[in-house]
């Protein structure tokens, strides 16, 4: 493992928040980490964790719902795309997510924030000038 884990113990740091029978594809779930509130989502195979308020109006996300790789907010259907965090149509409004592993049945979390950086490749630069 690349985290510094045993097959039977997760790296320090990583705290068991569910089992994986716990949530379907296309769920979202409410969990704490280290007194961090959260929701779970499971896309499929793929698990991301995500800061619970909607960063719009702080609406509980755990109510949300996930289609096409989006959490959308139940309040006013902010949609936040579950891997990067990032709000569909401004980037650089964004949820904190956390890294998420799965050992065997069990989902982990790293409760560290991690902010996604948003890809402003799109804005014009200008050239530097030369001396």
């Amino acid at each position: 493992m690349s985290d510094g884990g045993s097959a039977d113990t997760p790296a320090a740091g990583w705290i068991r928040v569910a089992s994986t029978a716990q949530l379907a594809s296309g769920e979202v779930m409410a969990i704490e980490a280290a007194g961090r509130p959260m929701v779970l989502v499971r896309d499929g195979d793929r698990w991301f964790a995500l800061q619970r308020k909607c960063v719009h109006q702080g609406a509980d996300l755990s109510d949300g719902i996930v289609s096409r790789g989006f959490l959308i907010c139940p309040q006013h259907a902010w949609k936040f795309r579950i891997d990067t965090g990032a709000h569909e149509i401004s980037p650089e409004t964004c949820l904190v997510t956390y890294a998420t592993r799965i050992e065997g049945t069990d989902v982990y979390v790293d409760p560290t924030p991690r902010r996604p950086q948003p890809d402003l490749s799109w804005l014009p630069i200008p050239p530097k000038e030369t001396p």
